[in-house]
């Protein structure tokens, strides 16, 4: 599978070089800044999973943690705006 062809939240994991359970943490992380408790890691690796992998639609508020996480993608031309 190209990169072209997966699912633009594991395209983001993949290129920050994040294991699943490093992503889940930062999930968690944020959740927490919200009051909301995730479900137990081993049923967010098997979520994560079907998201990545196209067999579930990504759930609107788990959408929302991952921008927030990932926030923009690195410039691929190697420029940055200043801040």
């Amino acid at each position: 599978m190209t990169i072209s062809h997966m699912h633009p939240a594991r395209q983001r994991r993949l290129l920050r070089g994040w294991e699943p359970v490093q992503l889940i943490g930062r999930m968690r992380i944020e959740a927490a800044k919200d009051g909301v408790t995730l479900p137990k890691t081993y049923l967010l690796v098997r979520l994560l999973f079907l998201w990545e992998n196209h067999r579930l639609s990504l759930p609107g508020y788990y959408a929302g943690l991952l921008t927030r996480i990932h926030g923009e993608l690195p410039s691929t031309t190697g420029t940055r705006s200043a801040a």
